[in-house]
């Protein structure tokens, strides 16, 4: 099998490799069929030399992940991603593969930095899971119990004078991260979690605006945490605020989650940690093998749901692209369909349709 790749080996040492990164055929297919999202994760445990394995993954019509390519680095400092970033690129450009319109990281400046480089015209996004996580392990971290905003310090060195508890999350806080927001907030580090799902989520900049200073208010006697959230996040909130991400076309995709599924997939095919590359490489295979007939087993059982779902005079309106779309893609048209419809005078929307299709 013809394996598209890209090697770098040591300038002081020739027969040591630095850098590998490579794809497959079908990994080239899905990449180029659906180039606008891609998020890069890492793991580690996969080879014997314990070079960290990084995958580029983007999302189907179906919400599905695919792998678009892989990559080893003997480092991760600025050198190896970039490394990693341009032998991306290469095998985009080798391949006629479009630019993606938007870039999902975790918050690693060496790794942005690096694809800032080589995509200077894509939008960089932060997982915001990855963020969220971090927020609330900070918040119970940094809590001072029994602190008025009076006597709250303001110097930078606070943190060093205050001593702070080598706090982890629970499981009930884990849980926090992925629950909605109640209107009873707690003055705790679960409340500052809580109204910084509101700055997070927030539909516009005003709402925006308006949550981050109620949370400042609310939480005037924590400013250790004020200072890590706007010293750390507010700098970058146009890679991570709904309000500003939603404008890039992100496809609601505001995590890495998919990378690391499949960080914990590629583990699966492997008998443990230890294996040599050549090992590496044929368990991806098996892996993308097992992905394809996965795909194309949901491709066909999507058909009948879009047949069965849009076949009606009802979805009359969406004509051709019944047939041309998915069913996921054919709801998101659906749901507009139904909000432009309440928002127009009866009538008037079903002549516009008719004019516009025929």
């Amino acid at each position: 099998m013809d394996v598209p790749y890209v090697v770098k080996w040591a300038d002081d040492e020739p027969s040591r490799l630095v850098g590998l990164v490579w794809t497959f055929s079908y990994c080239l297919q899905m990449w180029k069929r659906f180039p606008e999202v891609i998020s890069f994760d890492n793991t580690y445990n996969t080879n014997r030399f314990k070079l960290p394995l990084f995958q580029a993954t983007g999302q189907t019509c179906l919400g599905s992940v695919f792998n678009a390519a892989f990559g080893l680095i003997d480092n991760e400092r600025r050198e190896g991603f970039q490394f990693l970033s341009e032998s991306i690129r290469q095998l985009a450009e080798q391949h006629s593969i479009c630019q993606p319109d938007v870039i999902v990281t975790d918050f690693d400046d060496q790794m942005k930095a690096a694809l800032n480089d080589q995509f200077p015209n894509v939008q960089q996004q932060l997982c915001i899971h990855h963020i969220n996580s971090n927020v609330l392990l900070k918040s119970k971290q940094k809590w001072v119990k029994g602190r008025s905003s009076s006597s709250s310090p303001d110097s930078s060195d606070e943190d060093k004078s205050t001593p702070q508890v080598r706090a982890e999350l629970s499981p009930k806080d884990r849980q926090l991260v992925h629950a909605p927001t109640s209107e009873d907030i707690p003055h705790s580090y679960r409340g500052v979690f809580m109204m910084w799902k509101l700055v997070l989520f927030a539909e516009t900049e005003d709402a925006h605006e308006k949550a981050w200073r109620n949370l400042c208010r609310e939480f005037d006697d924590q400013r250790a945490i004020l200072r890590y959230l706007h010293g750390t996040y507010m700098p970058v909130r146009a890679q991570w605020a709904r309000c500003f991400i939603r404008k890039y076309r992100n496809f609601g995709i505001r995590v890495t989650s998919g990378t690391e599924a499949s960080n914990n997939n590629i583990k699966s095919y492997l008998l443990n940690g230890m294996s040599h590359l050549y090992r590496l490489v044929e368990a991806m295979q098996d892996m993308m093998k097992d992905q394809e007939r996965d795909f194309n087993d949901a491709c066909a059982a999507d058909e009948v749901l879009t047949a069965r779902e849009y076949i009606g005079s009802s979805s009359e309106y969406l004509g051709e692209l019944r047939t041309a779309i998915s069913s996921k893609g054919l709801g998101l048209i659906n749901k507009q369909y139904r909000l432009a419809r309440k928002a127009m005078p009866t009538g008037l929307l079903e002549v516009r349709v008719c004019h516009t299709l025929h």
